[in-house]
């Protein structure tokens, strides 16, 4: 009879005259092969799985707007129709969009068209605000274009102009908080016919013209009216809420144009991260002397962004 827990494995030796022999396994010694194969079999998958998300970390992912290949007119444009070109986490916003319509470049590329209409502020303004996968630096690229017949504005020239980025509470238009910051284009005229474009930042340790942001004009390109240009910028954030290491660099079809550092972009709050993409564009201002003389029309087309490293809730607090 078979020993309890084994089994006999009849087999000829390759001598026939000798007898067959019996070869005892048992199970109890098969099974704990079986589940050390299974175990490594296991942990090599397991391996192999953060082996892949560990590139997948190290390479971030650039994610780009999807603007439909289709033309179509003013007040056509809904906040639904922005949500989903953008494709983020979140829209927190997105306002006057009646004031956008889509275009084609002549490759086909679909573009944003805004109108800026004169008014007694400035322009019409339209502005956008969607939540970001929080990291420690985000790099954002877009084309630019201002069509023929762009008005700097009136005895102040100067607006703001396409996409920037932004971290936790992202302050504009006047707020001191110091639990987030902003970082924009804007256009600042020369009272020549001429404008540089300036980067636009609200950081904790800003100075110039409190309780406004402070300007770093790009002295050595003067804007273009009627061709499109690339425009680049990458923030940055401080390591924490006490550094000044902090960083902003910007490049103008793909020369660098600017590079700043030890920037203390937030002294409050949680830990600083680049977790917001903005979208504002108008002149002004807050009063008549920044209007444009008649409606004029801007293009952004090709927008994409890329950040890294990220972090997960636990780590932002």
């Amino acid at each position: 009879m078979n020993s309890p827990g084994c089994f006999y494995v009849r087999t000829r030796t390759l001598e026939p005259s000798m007898l067959a022999t019996k070869l005892i396994i048992c199970t109890s010694v098969l099974a704990s092969l079986l589940a050390s194969c299974s175990t490594a079999a296991s942990t090599n998958a397991k391996d192999k799985a953060l082996t892949n998300a560990l590139l997948l970390t190290g390479t971030p992912r650039t994610h780009c707007a999807r603007i439909p290949e289709k033309s179509t007119e003013f007040e056509e444009v809904s906040t639904t129709d922005i949500d989903h070109w953008l494709g983020l986490g979140k829209l927190l916003y997105a306002t006057n969009t009646r004031h956008l319509a889509i275009g084609l470049r002549e490759t086909g590329e679909p573009y944003m068209r805004q109108r800026l209409i004169p008014t007694p502020e400035g322009s019409t303004s339209v502005s956008a605000r969607g939540e970001l996968a929080p990291a420690a630096s985000y790099k954002l690229s877009q084309s630019l274009f201002l069509e023929p017949g762009f008005d700097w504005g009136g005895k102040n020239e100067g607006g703001k102009l396409g996409f920037g980025l932004g971290g936790n509470t992202a302050p504009t238009g006047g707020m001191t908080n110091e639990d987030g910051f902003s970082a924009r284009i804007m256009w600042r005229g020369q009272g020549n016919g001429s404008a540089r474009f300036s980067l636009y930042i609200y950081s904790s340790d800003r100075s110039q013209k409190l309780p406004f942001g402070d300007d770093y004009i790009i002295e050595d390109y003067s804007i273009p009216i009627g061709e499109w240009v690339d425009v680049t910028m990458e923030v940055t954030a401080n390591s924490s809420i006490s550094k000044f290491d902090g960083s902003l660099r910007v490049w103008i079809n793909d020369q660098l144009k600017l590079e700043q550092g030890n920037i203390q972009w937030q002294a409050k709050g949680p830990k600083p991260v680049v977790d917001r993409l903005l979208y504002t564009a108008f002149h002004g201002g807050n009063d008549s002397t920044w209007s444009p003389a008649s409606t004029v029309f801007v293009r952004t087309s090709s927008i994409c962004w890329q950040g890294g490293p990220q972090f997960t809730k636990s780590e932002q607090n």
